[in-house]
């Protein structure tokens, strides 16, 4: 299941799948308390398992802090969670949706729609990453 949470839920599961080779890096996002931000959690077993962060600016969108624990990866719940952020955000009229993707991660975003825009690029200490983008007529 997948219902909306606070930026504070998002915090243990970010710290242990995203900042796992990196414990001292912040797992709390600027703009995560921002009004036009939201944020997704999936429950498997009455217990976070994924997360994603939505925060918008009028009629674009970011994703930021993706993350599912290890035990569920590959498992779609990735897929899940974006499926359910683009419905909320067709609905609101969004007309691109954008993230920074890391490097491993750019083969499972071309499978949900987004596309590469521009050169890779490093996110210090976390490594290269990709600007991607999806449009929405």
């Amino acid at each position: 299941m997948i219902k909306l949470i606070s930026a504070q839920e998002t915090y243990s599961i970010r710290k242990e799948v995203l900042r796992k080779e990196f414990p001292d890096e912040p797992h709390q996002f600027k703009g995560d308390l921002d009004q036009g931000t939201f944020h997704l959690g999936y429950f498997y077993e009455n217990k976070i398992e994924g997360v994603l962060s939505v925060m918008k600016n009028g009629e674009i969108a970011q994703f930021r802090g993706m993350a599912v624990s290890e035990r569920l990866q590959g498992l779609g719940v990735g897929k899940k969670l974006i499926a359910f952020a683009e419905d909320i955000l067709e609905a609101e009229k969004t007309t691109k949706i954008w993230l920074n993707a890391r490097e491993k991660a750019v083969p499972f975003y071309e499978k949900c729609g987004y596309k590469i825009e521009g050169e890779i690029f490093i996110i210090k200490p976390i490594g290269f990453h990709y600007l991607m983008t999806k449009y929405f007529d």
